[in-house]
């Protein structure tokens, strides 16, 4: 279901007068003052809502969250009958102003039914035995994934790749312009297909909320044991999600530590298992279930989430 529809339906249904801005961020972003923001000016009624879907992560400062405190200042008192819905979990924990707040991530979603209407042109990544111990792929470059990458790069038999400076021997970065993630996935399956442990760099580092997005999934669906390398706290939010994030396997301690040394600590804790010094037979099981969680399951658990806390919006607004 395309996520517009499954807000509209369930808003409806809920009673509210809603009006739904399915992509409030317009590009490009800039790092001092956020995203441009798409603001309609609506009829406001005591059953209003103005529903404000951010596509993409939040630019979250010293100072607070710029595009919330934007909001916030462009319709006043008017910012509880307000709702936002974004990628980023625990977003609730470092925002505590009137406007309401709903976890959906539309990136996640889409890509999930996208490669699961492909699972005919990649099923073959999952029935290949694990040959290589680790992979590490990093498409856009950034800081912390640069670290990372300096650290293995002196690590022995993975895949590593850092834009097009350390560009993988086929479909490297340098082609990735215009393709799709689904697509993208398809044709590495060269990489995702014989390793055995994903480190997964993902996009938001040095801030917290974090997000988690395709890289992670991907993984997932590869079967591999994902060592996820995010904002602090990512990796038991996953957890608190649902997935599996084989913490009797990975020690997951760094998950907690500062933006100085989580990164470090990811890989040095984690370096018997990253290098294939652990047998990994006994988590076979585990590692198909956690395919089928993300492939088969994970969007109605999204669906129903959203319709839950949607139902206790309405309840907040006393509108049930």
């Amino acid at each position: 279901m395309e996520y517009s529809l499954l807000f509209a339906r369930t808003l409806h249904e809920l009673g509210f007068d809603f009006h739904l801005e399915p992509n409030t961020f317009t590009p490009p972003h800039q790092p001092e003052s956020g995203w441009p923001l798409k603001l309609p000016n609506i009829a406001w009624q005591s059953n209003s809502l103005l529903v404000l879907h951010f596509q993409d992560f939040v630019t979250n400062t010293s100072q607070g969250i710029i595009e919330l405190d934007c909001i916030e200042k462009h319709y006043g008192e008017r910012s509880n009958q307000i709702l936002v819905t974004h990628m980023h979990p625990g977003l609730e924990k470092v925002y505590h102003g009137p406007i309401n707040l709903i976890e959906f991530s539309s990136h996640n979603y889409r890509e999930i039914h996208r490669i699961r209407a492909r699972w005919p042109d990649w099923r073959h990544v999952v029935e290949q035995p694990k040959t290589q111990p680790w992979q590490c792929l990093n498409g856009r470059k950034c800081d912390h994934r640069w670290q990372v990458t300096k650290i293995l790069s002196e690590w022995p038999d993975g895949v590593l790749s850092f834009g097009t400076d350390i560009p993988l021997p086929e479909w490297h970065y340098g082609t990735y312009r215009g393709t799709e993630n689904d697509e993208n996935f398809v044709r590495l399956a060269s990489v995702y297909g014989p390793c055995a442990v994903n480190i997964v760099t993902e996009t938001v580092y040095d801030t917290v909320p974090g997000l988690f997005c395709e890289k992670t999934l991907f993984a997932m669906l590869a079967q591999q044991i994902p060592i996820v390398i995010g904002s602090q706290g990512l990796v038991t939010s996953l957890r608190d999600h649902g997935f599996d994030m084989f913490d009797d396997l990975v020690n997951i301690s760094y998950d907690t530590l500062p933006n100085s040394t989580r990164l470090t600590q990811a890989l040095e804790l984690n370096r018997d298992l990253i290098q294939g010094r652990i047998d990994l037979s006994p988590y076979q099981e585990r590692l198909q279930a956690q395919r089928e969680f993300v492939l088969d399951d994970y969007t109605n658990i999204m669906e129903l989430r959203f319709k839950r806390d949607c139902a206790l919006l309405a309840n907040k607004l006393n509108l049930k």
